[in-house]
Order: structure tokens, then sequence, then C-alpha cells
């Protein structure tokens, strides 16, 4: 598949022949902090600097999945659909209440619903994205989705992370025409470097495509990766989501800075281009210290994973309580709208 785009939701894409973008601000969908069905749910915060973000409503979340199970739902990620409305997808768990629970009952389904505004959400829905068994002959997790646009083909490419009969993660990679049905009903993988990854996020620069992902390996005796739990960067040569085409240039992890052996623990990242500079901003969840954010930026997507700047605690803000994050580009007229419903 070539021609995915994530430009739209705020990545780095080209934009060679696309309409003026009139966008003005991000908006940010994530999950709360602990395990209960509120934090389970989508919660919605905007920025227009990309580096200072406020919570759209005082305290509830903006949508609350019912009649699904025990109705819990993680990892959202929205999409703008052709159109101008948008798909939300997320990560099913509405087989728990709790992690334990889900380890005993795992989905390899996605929550899926559509919104025309970012306030309204319908037609929820469950995907099946394989029937591929995980460890124990259970079913494979289907964590963290996103998904990319790709015009010539009019189909969607979700990426996810599952993990194998030996629990090896792999981000793998499906397609959809409108979040009802898949292309073909198995996936194909992503990328595998040979170790256990999750959380793929993808950027498109200049013609290459970038995906950050979280290492999940642990205490593994360094031969390979380290000691894993941190974000690297892996390349494909054109801007496309390709099974197989994505390449880890570089050894190192974002989080860790000159430092390469002080582990921050970060996982579900998500990557803005400064709409003023040359400027990249990687954002990752500290998932230890429940809802904390790190911060990194750089001023070339080549450079070494070690050679990104962690951004001061005074640089950037977040509501309290943001779990893995993701934002998407909204214009003037929608921001006013959100602004004044979720007050």
């Amino acid at each position: 598949m070539g021609g995915a785009s994530g430009a739209a939701n705020g990545g780095g894409g080209s934009g060679g022949g696309a309409a003026p973008d009139l966008t003005v601000a991000w908006v940010l969908s994530y999950f709360g902090p602990d395990q209960s069905l509120a934090a389970d749910s989508l919660y919605l915060a905007y920025s227009t600097d990309g580096l200072h973000w406020t919570r759209l409503g005082s305290g509830g979340p903006a949508y609350q999945l019912k009649g699904f199970g025990t109705n819990h739902i993680r990892d959202p990620f929205i999409i703008r659909r052709p159109s101008g409305d948008f798909f939300y997808i997320a990560t099913d768990w509405t087989l728990a209440s709790d992690d334990e629970n889900y380890w005993n009952n795992p989905s390899s389904k996605i929550f899926v619903a559509e919104s025309t505004d970012l306030i309204r959400f319908d037609e929820p829905r469950l995907l099946t994205l394989t029937t591929m068994k995980g460890p124990g002959g259970k079913a494979m997790h289907a964590w963290a989705p996103e998904a990319y646009y790709d015009p010539a083909t009019q189909q969607y490419a979700i990426i996810w992370s599952g993990n194998d009969a030996q629990d090896r993660n792999r981000i793998y990679l499906s397609h959809t025409a409108d979040f009802q049905t898949l292309v073909t009903p198995e996936p194909k993988v992503l990328f595998d470097p040979g170790y256990s990854v999750i959380d793929g996020t993808v950027t498109f620069w200049n013609g290459s495509s970038y995906l950050f992902f979280k290492d999940e390996t642990y205490n593994d005796g360094g031969s390979v990766t380290g000691s894993g739990k941190d974000i690297q960067i892996a390349r494909a040569p054109t801007e496309g989501l390709v099974a197989g085409s994505f390449m880890r240039w570089d050894p190192g992890y974002i989080p860790r800075g000159a430092n390469q052996g002080t582990r921050l623990e970060t996982e579900g990242p998500f990557v803005i281009k400064d709409t003023k500079r040359d400027v990249w901003y990687l954002f990752a969840d500290l998932y230890t210290r429940g809802g904390l954010f790190g911060a990194w930026s750089t001023t070339d997507l080549n450079a070494k994973p070690s050679a990104w700047t962690r951004l001061a605690r005074d640089d950037f803000s977040f509501p309290a309580g943001v779990r893995h994050a993701h934002p998407i580009r909204v214009t003037q007229a929608e921001l006013d709208a959100l602004i004044a419903h979720y007050k």
C-alpha cells in the first residue's frame, strides 16, 4: 500500500497538491489513569501550539460506551474521513473490567464509532482484526489501533499490536474501506525487528515514513536491544505503509538521550510537527507514573534517536491523568463548537 496519509491527524505528510490547510488546533483523544469504567472511556483536550493542552469538559468523559460487555475501551485514536467527519477506534477491553481480567480474556477486536463533530458518537461496533491465536490458544490481543487513509485505494490502513503463540508482539497491518469489514480476513506483519514491539505510530515526511514504537523487551541481557520499555524509531523509504518496509537504523531510544542505560518506561507515543517551524515533538506516556507524559523534540527526523532533546517540564503541559493519547487537527469552527459544548 502506498500513499497512506497521516497529515490530517497532525503528522508530517508532504501535502503536495493538497487543499489549503484550514486547521488551527489539535484535539487530543485519550483515556484515564485508573481501571474504572469512567477512566476507560474517551476524553478530549485541545492545543493551538502543540505544547500546552487544555481539557475539553470539566469532569466526565466525552464518550462512555454502553451495552458492550463491561464497556471498557482504551487507547483511542481518531481519524478524519475524506468526507470531513470522523472514525473513532480504540482497544477493545469490553471482556474485562481491569488488567487481570483482560489477561484472561484478550480480544482480537477493536472498537469503532463514528462522529460528525467529535461531540456525538454513533454506530458503535466491534471489528475483528484476526482469528489467529495468541498464547495458550487464547485470542491474539489487538492493542493500540491507529488508522491512515490511502486516497489511491480509498482504503484505511489499520496498524495495531498483536501477540503470537509465544507471546511475542509485532506491529500488524490490516485494511478496510468502511470499518465494517476487512479487505482480507488476516493481517500482514508491518514491522518485526526480531524482538517484541507494540504501540506503533507513523509520521510521513519528505518522501519517507517514520514508525515510532515501544520496545517491549525487558532485561534481555543487552545482546540485541538492551533492556527495553522505551521508544525507538524505524524508517521506510516511501510515504506509505508497506508490510516489511520499515527498518530500524539505530538501536538507540529517544527517551534516554545520551544515557542509553537509563530506562524511563515510556509507551503510547505520538508525534506532531510544529506548524510554524521545522520542529517535531514526540510525546510519550510515562506509564508507571499514573498519567504523566514526557516530551522530546528534533529538527531532523533522520537524526539518531539519542539526539532528540528532552523538553523541560515547564515547556509543555497536559491535563491530569492523560493516558495513551493521539491528536487530530481541527478547524476554528470545529474548535469553537467543541469548546462551547464541553464547557
